[in-house]
């Protein structure tokens, strides 16, 4: 009965962490708090996700306490997130500054020693505002059980060499100080604030730019050689590699690269003659990944020409064609070219096209004109496509849904978002709807449908209720549909917004409707077979990027 007790109890722990998390006040903290067994379901996914430092833990010197050691082993994802104030001339904690005034910290032993103790440790992600030491580096190399590893907003030396020897499939490395903008949605509210970018280490570290030219691609190249065998996910940033780096090692079991931020080699300076690196295009690089099947190539637009995955003109290498055929995911932004590439993809299942901006700037989107061409362009190729997601500068139009539901029929997925969102007149529902009848298949769907009259009232919350009774006339016209979503400008300040997602669950039941929207609106009656619970804010499946400060919900 206890074993049962045991199962029953977990899986009631996992279904509240996924529904509040783990927080201070969440229901599993509560839970975890009724008894000895409970407490013994709970510790194992409460604290399978530990970030360290932090601000009110410290001993009795003052020094940083760390997780005690009977829940170590509970530990599957190690975030070590350093505190920015904490670097501050006037505000040093936990650290001091050294000749060069750059910021040392103390206390890393503690960490370094526990690693070694967290038998289920799979995943570290580390995010510093200064230059990890190599003891660090080396405890997290002598982690057995790691295979996921993530190095965003910290300065990279030789030390990352050290990594290895573990063998990692995952891997994700992002500069300091990048921060992308996907349309016009939220942002990582880290890099909302003018501090975020005017810390001291922070400005040190732009200004010696030049001087770090040849260092950090050069470690992350060689931490790249480490790990090609065996990775079979790379997130990087171009700022932090060169289509020659990619090229020059072998990746056997490579299937997803992200390459995001700036294109490889348009960024890197030197104070100094150096030798220029070997030439290589992205083709080069792709050639020496055999079992690649999903390719994002999700560039920030710069004032700088596009970048050109196909030349224009002539027919392309069949080498590159071949290679194009063979994927299956691809995610391509505003600041790649677009003509010419997405008819070469035959076997495509997933899709993105996006708006891609570094901040404070603003993206601009396709138009409807290239949005046409390039349904046309993905319905010539003949490829099986089941999940779109594309963002667009104009206003959404039945025309445009009515194309896309005639031109890409197996459509499951569904996500059509606009830069801008909040101008223009609503136009009818049902237009929407009939335009969309052609996609019998689908399961999920979002679009940035225009509801401004309602937007502006903020009493009863009109704004949910149009989108709850729009929601509730999709769920009535397509049967397989278990989530709709509709975009609307969220206000994150005096003067501020942003655009987001409001998404409802569909479950189909029998008779009245009970604990949905429309019982609580009072529509609700017995011929009605949908629920529909509003969802909280998600994170995009397609490209995932949880792990770079991009504009995702």
């Amino acid at each position: 009965m206890s074993i049962l007790n045991a199962d029953v109890l977990h899986i009631v722990s996992n279904e509240l962490l996924y529904r509040e998390g783990r927080g201070a006040g969440s229901s599993l903290l509560n839970l975890s708090a009724v008894s000895r067994l409970c407490r013994q379901a709970c510790l194992p996914i409460i604290f399978s996700e530990v970030r360290w430092p932090h601000k009110s833990k410290t001993g009795p010197d003052n020094t940083l306490s760390f997780l005690p050691e009977s829940l170590r082993p509970h530990v599957r994802h190690l975030q070590l997130l350093w505190h920015d104030e904490w670097t501050e001339p006037g505000r040093l904690r936990h650290g001091y500054l050294d000749r060069d005034g750059m910021y040392i910290p103390s206390g890393l032993d503690v960490v370094s020693s526990a690693i070694a103790r967290m038998s289920k440790l799979n995943r570290i992600t580390m995010s510093c505002p200064f230059i990890p030491p190599q003891s660090l580096f080396e405890a997290i190399g002598h982690c057995a059980s790691l295979t996921s590893f993530s190095l965003i907003d910290t300065p990279i030396d030789m030390g990352l060499a050290s990594v290895y020897p573990a063998s990692l499939s995952r891997a994700n490395l992002a500069p300091v100080g990048q921060s992308l903008r996907i349309g016009d949605g939220p942002t990582y509210p880290k890099v909302t604030d003018i501090s975020y970018f005017m810390r001291d280490w922070r400005r040190k570290h732009r200004l010696q730019a030049q001087f770090r030219g040849l260092r950090e691609p050069r470690a992350c190249a060689v931490f790249l050689r480490q790990q090609a065998l065996s990775l079979t996910h790379l997130d990087i940033s171009g700022d932090l590699c060169s289509f020659a780096a990619l090229a020059a090692v072998q990746w056997p079991e490579l299937r997803t690269l992200v390459l995001y931020g700036h294109v490889p080699g348009t960024q890197i300076s030197y104070a100094f003659p150096v030798t220029p690196p070997p030439e290589a295009s992205i083709w080069d690089a792709l050639e020496r990944m055999p079992v690649l099947s999903d390719l994002r190539l999700l560039f920030s637009r710069s004032r700088k020409k596009d970048f050109v995955l196909l030349p224009q003109g002539g027919f392309p290498d069949p080498a590159h064609l071949e290679k194009l055929a063979s994927l299956t995911n691809f995610a391509i932004s505003n600041a790649c070219k677009l003509d010419g590439i997405l008819n070469y993809l035959p076997s495509l299942q997933k899709l993105a096209i996006l708006a891609l901006i570094d901040l404070p700037r603003w993206p601009n989107a396709i138009f409807h004109a290239e949005a046409e061409r390039v349904l046309a362009d993905i319905a010539a190729s003949g490829c099986p496509l089941k999940h779109l997601r594309i963002i667009i500068e104009d206003k959404l139009t039945p025309q445009l849904c009515s194309l896309i539901a005639t031109l890409l029929p197996l459509l499951e997925v569904l996500e059509i978002e606009r830069c801008g969102y909040h101008d223009g007149k609503s136009m009818s529902t049902c237009e929407f709807v009939d335009a969309l009848l052609p996609l019998s298949a689908l399961q999920s769907l979002r679009l940035c449908m225009q509801f401004p009259e309602y937007d502006e009232v903020d009493e009863m919350e009109s704004w949910k209720a149009v989108r709850a009774q729009c929601a509730d006339l999709f769920a009535s016209k397509f049967k397989n549909i278990h989530q709709v979503g509709f975009e609307y400008r969220k206000r994150t300040g005096t003067h501020r917004y942003q655009d987001a997602w409001l998404d409802f669950t569909v479950t189909r039941k029998e008779g009245k409707k009970e604990n949905g929207w429309y019982s609580q609106l009072g529509t609700g009656n017995r011929d009605q077979q949908c629920i529909l619970r509003q969802l909280p804010e998600l994170w995009y499946a397609f490209p995932e990027r949880g792990t770079m400060y991009l504009a995702y919900t």
